[in-house]
């Protein structure tokens, strides 16, 4: 969690609380709800695509195998070759 502390002018301060007080917000509430509609638009920008069962199966296995110490960690694509 993060912490961000803002310094508004005056005339900033009555607009924010202004428009806040249409939602029956305070300013911080209002910041908030600001906040969170970008980075909603920001989220709903990335496209969604529908994992196969069959791809479902293999990540699961691949977490199976990982936990039980199967993998092993690589530094770099280049140790790929030498799998």
């Amino acid at each position: 969690m993060y912490k961000v502390q803002l310094t508004f002018t005056p005339e900033e301060a009555v607009i924010l609380s202004f428009k806040a007080g249409r939602l029956g917000y305070n300013i911080t509430k209002y910041v908030k709800l600001l906040i969170g509609r970008e980075v909603l638009e920001q989220v709903e920008r990335f496209p969604e695509f529908p994992i196969s069962n069959q791809a479902r199966k293999q990540v699961k296995q691949a977490l199976i195998e990982h936990k039980a110490g199967k993998t092993i960690k690589i530094k770099g694509i280049d140790e790929l070759d030498r799998l």
